[in-house]
């Protein structure tokens, strides 16, 4: 950081943390449900997207953290590996956690390693779910299956596996893939129709047939402890149990594991993670995308039991696969209930093929540390659009919408092949683009931009109160405190400020005339552990002198 006689500051946060110098107060809302402890929150709405990986070679399709755990991120690529980001380390500094690229099939687009899920108690259990297609060109499955982290590094996945389900897919598309974990502790398990098109398989289609999985969101206890064992006969083969308040649960001819029914290929689902509720991004046909939503319900959870509509449904339209109309009449098939039938739960929201979407990308309610005004908004995007809209739900319904998608990437520009969102352990939201890179969302904050070590004039700022913000939150957690530190240029820096919040009323002492000041800014851990002040380390020394 530098400042002359009109008082300036850039450089590094001590090499690791990137400053980002505003005038926004600490604002006062509603409480996160997630751990914001060190995580200073800003006020206003306003956003940007910044790019904290990149690189990712084999289709990442999704991100997420065990958790608590806020110092890693886990990508997970479609060709079968899932890679580790540490925080602080460089963009394009990925260990590899796991890699079952040889038990992967991948030879058709929607193939692939589909979905990541850490157990609630990953931190003693080292439980982790994942979903991927498997078998042969001819004869293709679902794989649900539970893996450990090793016993002697906590960077790395044991590769032992173990299948609890097996689902087998007709087609190569429509495989859902993702699973989740609920409120209740249940691990959810979202499934496609089987592919083709039109939900061509089965009188009906699978996604009404109570007598497959396919088409479905399941639920199931991976401690075994709530019910009983599968059947077998819906492709349960391992270590679970049936929930007893399973819909489907005793019905002759329905799986038990089924806990709602209707979807064609529902591409991210999630938990509102403070109020339980549950929201279903559904891929459409030829017109349209669709938003499920179903409230938490004291005693059941979300969505239990409800047919979200495929393939009687596409969106809050009838369909009928043999019309080219995006609103035709819809057609009836025995047994199934008729479009437009009340027990048919229409979505929240529809995106239209005529207005650009294709294939929607479903994300999560934010209810994260930084955005304490954005609480409550749900988050989607389009594969094909590259738009990233919200919305908030009032009495059932989807209002308020914003389209985010200029002021996160810039004007005329959208994120191409945008597979997923991600959330990590303090509940901020990440774009993933099919090309390799992982945006985070974060706020966007009136601020100059630091200068790089090396740089040339530096930027200048005046003398209101700084406040500074590690936008990737690289730093050592618990952080204990922040030190600012004062110097000429490549000399020796004495602390001049302490505190335990990232702010500063401003430093009072000016350069004299003509002359700068050098800032650093570093962060403390509780065990009394300081970040680097930067590189080149000859040029930044840090007096041992203690800090007022």
């Amino acid at each position: 950081m530098m400042r002359d006689h009109r008082s300036a500051l850039p450089g590094r946060m001590a090499g690791i943390l990137a400053a980002v110098l505003c005038g926004v107060p600490a604002a006062t809302a509603q409480t996160s449900p997630f751990d914001c402890s060190g995580v200073p929150e800003t006020t206003g709405t306003a956003v940007q997207a910044a790019t904290v990986i990149t690189g990712v070679s084999d289709r990442p399709l999704y991100v997420t953290a065990p958790p608590g755990d806020r110092d890693r991120l886990f990508i997970v690529g479609q060709d079968g590996v899932i890679h580790l980001w540490k925080r602080g380390n460089a963009p394009t500094q990925l260990g590899v956690f796991l890699d079952i690229s040889s038990r992967v099939l991948t030879t058709f687009n929607e193939q692939g390693l589909l979905g990541l899920a850490f157990a609630p108690d990953y931190d003693t259990s080292g439980e982790f779910f994942v979903n991927y297609t498997a078998g042969t060109f001819f004869n293709s499955f679902t794989v649900v299956a539970r893996y450990r982290v090793s016993a002697s590094d906590p960077d790395i996945a044991d590769p032992t596996e173990e299948r609890l389900l097996t689902i087998p897919q007709p087609e190569a598309n429509h495989n859902g893939g993702q699973v989740f974990f609920g409120p209740d502790g249940y691990l959810y398990v979202a499934t496609g129709d089987g592919g083709g098109g039109g939900d061509q398989h089965g009188t009906c289609g699978n996604g009404q047939d109570p007598g497959t999985l396919l088409g479905k969101l399941l639920r199931i206890d991976v401690r075994g402890v709530s019910g009983e064992p599968p059947g077998g006969d819906c492709g349960g083969i391992g270590a679970y149990a049936i929930p007893a308040d399973n819909p489907f649960v005793g019905q002759a001819g329905s799986c038990d594991e089924i806990w709602s029914t209707g979807l064609r290929n529902p591409w991210r689902s999630a938990f509102d993670a403070d109020n339980g509720d549950l929201y279903i991004a559904d891929v459409g046909q030829d017109c349209w995308e669709e938003v499920d939503w179903s409230p938490a319900v004291s005693g059941t959870g979300a969505g239990a039991g409800v047919n979200w509509g495929w393939r009687q449904m596409e969106g809050m339209h009838c369909f009928d696969g043999n019309s080219a109309s995006c609103d035709p009449p819809g057609v009836s098939c025995p047994g199934v209930a008729d479009c437009n039938d009340p027990s048919l739960t229409l979505p929240v929201h529809e995106e239209s093929h005529a207005a650009g979407s294709c294939s929607i990308t479903g994300g999560y309610v934010y209810r994260g540390c930084r955005l304490p005004a954005l609480r409550g908004r749900y988050f989607y995007g389009d594969f094909c659009a590259g738009y990233v809209r919200s919305f908030r739900i009032s009495g059932g319904q989807a209002v308020d919408p914003v389209d985010w998608t200029e002021e996160l990437l810039g004007p005329a520009t959208t994120l191409a092949s945008h597979t997923s969102f991600g959330e990590d352990a303090e509940g901020e939201l990440y774009l993933v683009a099919r090309d390799g890179d992982i945006l985070k969302i974060l706020p966007d904050t009136d601020r100059l931009e630091v200068s790089a070590p090396g740089a040339g004039t530096p930027l200048l700022l005046g003398e209101a109160g700084w406040t500074w913000e590690d936008l990737q939150r690289s730093t050592m957690l618990p952080i204990d405190h922040y030190r600012v530190y004062r110097g000429v240029p490549n000399g020796t820096f004495d602390c001049v400020h302490r505190s335990t919040l990232p702010e500063w009323t401003g430093d009072p002492d000016l350069p004299p005339a003509g002359e700068r000041f050098a800032y650093l800014v570093t962060a403390v851990d509780t065990a009394g552990i300081e970040t680097s002040p930067g590189e080149p380390a000859a040029a930044r020394q840090l007096s041992a002198a203690a800090c007022p």
